[in-house]
């Protein structure tokens, strides 16, 4: 599907509207929940900086989601050598600001990668354990969002989005019923990560992994 070149036009022409919808509809109303988290987000003198002067760079943000995937990558790396699952192996990944760079690219078509989740998805996928993606957008833009990340290297095994009735429902819960339905379907969710609590709250994950959002900069 995303190899097929005559699509693009069309997804290109629906994106800009589709996907800034996208950010409005589906990140809003998240929840201050807080979950355990296995890692650091991001240094906070960093993060003071950043959002002290309300933005932050792109080469800062790289250099604060490696540190925070970093140990992602190394607890992944760990389960696959034990091969300790209670199921079929998978993780799960936010999208916005987690596995693409939604706020650094506003206007771009597909939106590039974030090139150390990209690295822990292809580690992934290399070695068995599947690949879901748990998004607040709305499902009415899922060709466009699967698109997007097929087209900048990710594999989608499955991608978990909202109708219009689950709009209405706050965000960690709609994300915290689709981790249970993906482990209710026999898989194991080894790592979740996001970027906001509500990416992360609620359990059915072995361990997470919150990488920096700058007191909701990110959001």
């Amino acid at each position: 599907m995303a190899t097929n070149a005559a699509r693009r036009p069309i997804a290109a022409v629906a994106t800009a509207a589709a996907c800034a919808a996208a950010l409005s509809l589906g990140l809003a109303g998240q929840a201050a929940a807080s979950a355990p988290v296995r890692s650091a987000a991001v240094a906070s003198a960093s993060a003071g900086a950043a959002t002290s002067a309300g933005t932050v760079s792109y080469a800062t943000w790289l250099a604060d989601v490696s540190t925070a995937t970093a140990p992602a990558q190394a607890y992944l790396q760990q389960r696959v050598a034990a091969a300790s699952f209670s199921g079929k192996p998978a993780i799960v990944l936010d999208i916005d600001n987690t596995s693409l760079a939604s706020y650094f690219n506003p206007s771009s078509y597909p939106v590039p990668a974030t090139p150390p989740v990209l690295a822990l998805a292809q580690y992934a996928t290399a070695h068995g354990v599947k690949v879901f993606f748990v998004t607040g957008r709305p499902d009415l833009i899922d060709l466009v969002s699967k698109y997007n990340l097929t087209s900048v290297g990710y594999t989608v095994d499955g991608l978990y989005s909202r109708n219009p009735l689950q709009l209405l429902e706050s965000l960690q819960s709609f994300k915290t019923a689709a981790r249970k339905q993906i482990e209710a379907d026999g898989y194991d969710v080894v790592a979740n990560v996001g970027n906001s609590a509500s990416d992360l709250a609620g359990g059915y994950a072995d361990a997470t992994f919150k990488l920096p959002d700058y007191d909701g900069l990110l959001d």
